[in-house]
């Protein structure tokens, strides 16, 4: 089970990776981000968190970091996802691709996949969508995406 979200970029692999390398990026580009602050920073290990405008906190820790970018677990005191930012790409072109993993709290396989494909796929992919839609913005315009610019989230605004 998972939800992901691509984007393509006439920019270098370089420039995307390094964006999303920037310690507290997610305050730039995050739509429904209020803070994100890095504790520990960078490469594997590297340990951020994230405040949403409805305040919920996330603790992220930072399991993977390679030449095409990294590999997070999020969560507060229990792990809720793993998420993939992987870019691929070249000097003049590149992609950006968001992977979100979750960890569905749910025992019984039944009650997992109703959950699963009637109601959380579409909230966590709308989303991860808005995530990446406030990415190209940022990284086409450098400027700072307004909170909620793409429609407010049930589980963030």
């Amino acid at each position: 089970m998972y939800v992901e979200a691509k984007g393509r970029f006439k920019k270098s692999k370089k420039e995307i990776l390094n964006e999303i390398r920037r310690p507290g990026n997610l305050n730039d580009y995050h739509p429904f981000c209020k803070e994100n602050n890095a504790l520990k920073w960078p490469g594997k290990g590297s340990v951020d968190e994230i405040e949403y405008l409805n305040g919920l906190k996330y603790r992220r820790d930072f399991i993977e970091w390679d030449e095409n970018g990294y590999v997070l677990e999020i969560g507060r005191n229990k792990k809720i996802a793993k998420v993939q930012w992987i870019v691929e790409g070249s000097k003049e072109n590149s992609s950006l691709r968001v992977r979100i993993n979750p960890r569905l709290p749910y025992k019984n396989r039944i009650v997992r996949w109703v959950a699963w494909n009637f109601y959380i796929k579409f909230r966590l992919q709308g989303y991860i969508n808005n995530v990446l839609k406030g990415f190209e913005h940022f990284i086409d315009t450098k400027h700072r995406v307004e909170r909620n610019k793409f429609g407010k989230h049930a589980w963030f605004s």
